[in-house]
């Protein structure tokens, strides 16, 4: 099968939904199928090169560092670059199939698809204004946010259920249950999202050490971490919390920080690699990741994959990934309970190893890539 797959960024660090494609186009690829891929190049990244895999970058070339969205404009330069590539490349190489990703990717798939009449599969990984009833507000109080992007924002969210497509991809349940409350009309196809493969990593777990890999923005949450932080200190003076991860909310939670004198305790990394971030998980006694709203949580299956513990928000899609065998799942409001559970980490190793074997396990059975190929490939032989 030839497909054409649209996403602003084809990267395994440049967040969850992004990841998905790259790990989507490796698992085609791997199983003889031909892809071709129209994306923006991000400054300073490499791309590796594979057979059957055929990767046009666009402009606009972005500086981006998870600390902000592409600009509305950048999501319109690439919407009609990506459109003109695409033409061209569906008609030489006979693609059956266009795959987008949400936002702009899918508009354009959505016009490529008037123009060729090729099936178009749109993946929408969250429903942003069904997370909280004041979401988009919240956002635009985070410094940096655009404001435009605010006005826009519920707009576009419906606007693209309303979008040429034969049916749609997602993550999780929960966002399927949120698309259908949303009005989407055409088939759902719920696939879970699984993880590239790789090398174990030999690294000292030091039992002090929490990590929380993501963006920083408001619905993450990491409000109650600091503040479970806080109290887990009083007990235990050199517990630390590494935050890996830019964003709007960035500056904010520094300076909450700073006033509740963290400064030794929470460490801020800014953005990340891949490698870095797999030697903090592999470091570190367990993941934190209280978040609010998620399309699915992909950090989770990070941390399973070496053999680490999650502490949790208990709100879905998380607490159907999770169980208090591999983890926690805590009132993401209770500061107090995520320090009673970090504290359990820290005090009773044997039973934190335990818990990282029974995600490890989880991880293998539940969300491995050939579970992922074969619905991909059942949702594809369905519209072509």
């Amino acid at each position: 099968m030839n497909v054409l797959l649209l996403t602003q960024f084809f990267s395994e660090t440049r967040g969850g939904g992004e990841y998905v494609f790259k790990v989507l186009a490796d698992l085609l690829v791997r199983n003889n199928h031909k892809v071709w891929v129209i994306a923006n190049k991000i400054a300073g990244e490499e791309y590796e090169d594979k057979e059957n895999l055929k990767i046009i970058f666009v402009k606009p070339t972005l500086l981006h560092d998870l600390a902000s969205l592409p600009r509305l404009s950048d999501n319109f330069r690439y919407c009609i670059n990506a459109t003109r590539a695409a033409l061209g490349i569906i008609k030489d190489e006979k693609i059956d199939l266009i795959h987008s990703n949400n936002f702009a990717p899918a508009l354009a798939g959505s016009i490529l698809s008037y123009i060729t009449s090729r099936p178009h599969i749109l993946t929408i990984h969250d429903v942003f204004s069904l997370c909280g009833r004041n979401y988009w507000k919240s956002w635009g109080k985070q410094s940096s946010a655009s404001r435009v992007g605010v006005l826009l924002g519920p707009f576009f969210e419906k606007l693209i259920l309303r979008l040429k497509h034969e049916c749609i991809h997602t993550v999780s349940e929960s966002t399927r249950d949120d698309l259908v409350l949303f009005g989407a009309k055409k088939p759902i196809h719920v696939i879970h999202n699984t993880i590239s493969r790789h090398e174990d990593i030999d690294s000292i777990v030091n039992p002090l050490q929490f990590v929380h890999v993501g963006r920083l923005v408001f619905y993450k949450n990491l409000e109650v971490a600091i503040k479970a932080i806080k109290i887990v200190k009083e007990t235990e003076p050199n517990v630390k919390l590494v935050i890996a991860g830019n964003g709007p909310h960035k500056k904010y939670l520094e300076n909450m920080v700073e006033s509740m004198g963290l400064q030794s305790n929470v460490q801020f990394r800014g953005y990340v690699s891949d490698s870095e971030k797999k030697s903090l998980l592999a470091s570190s006694n367990a993941m934190i990741f209280p978040s609010l709203c998620e399309g699915f949580g992909l950090v989770i299956l990070e941390a399973f994959s070496f053999g680490r513990p999650v502490l949790v928000s208990n709100i879905k899609p998380m607490s159907d990934i999770v169980s208090r065998k591999n983890g926690y799942l805590l009132d993401p409001y209770d500061e107090k309970s995520w320090a009673e559970s970090m504290l359990k980490i820290i005090k009773k190793p044997s039973d934190a190893s335990m818990m990282g074997r029974d995600g490890k396990k989880v991880l293998v059975e539940s969300y491995n890539q050939e579970s992922m190929y074969r619905k991909i490939m059942d949702m594809y032989t369905k519209v072509s």
